[in-house]
């Protein structure tokens, strides 16, 4: 058993569920990998047109992404297809990550988004394929990543 919800807490739940499917509310409520990575090996951040930020973090070994981490201060959407980004590239290699991650795959790990939420999607996808290609730039130079400001 989990710590019980508060009356507030339930009561954002049920609002979420009305436009979410239970799996997006999941990760707007649980965000999987939402936290900022030291030293990164592929980095990317990107601002929308309306003020919403992400930043993917990836670590790579080998040819294997091992760490994918992400911040973002955009909507729960935004939140939401992040998390489930992050999720769907665990453990691919660098050349299976952008396959993987697409605003699609993104949109069905999420059960869907509703349609004025749509958008969210296919910018994600493109801040992480903008990481991973970081990741594939510093693959021969891995001693650049020590001197990156993030």
């Amino acid at each position: 058993m989990g710590i019980p919800m508060t009356t507030e807490q339930e009561h954002a739940r049920k609002k979420l569920r009305e436009n979410y499917s239970e799996r997006a509310v999941d990760h707007m409520l649980n965000p999987r990998n939402k936290r900022r990575v030291p030293r990164p090996d592929g980095y990317a951040k990107a601002t929308t047109d309306g003020g919403e930020t992400v930043e993917f973090f990836i670590h790579v070994r080998g040819n294997v992404l091992t760490e994918i981490a992400f911040e973002t201060d955009g909507c729960a959407a935004t939140l939401a297809c992040a998390s489930a980004a992050a999720e769907l590239a665990a453990n691919k290699t660098l050349t299976q990550a952008p396959a993987a991650v697409s605003a699609r795959a993104i949109i069905r790990a999420l059960d869907g988004l509703p349609r004025g939420n749509i958008h969210c999607a296919p910018f994600v996808a493109e801040v992480f394929h903008r990481a991973v290609a970081d990741a594939w730039n510093h693959r021969d130079a891995p001693w650049k990543s020590l001197y990156r400001k993030v």
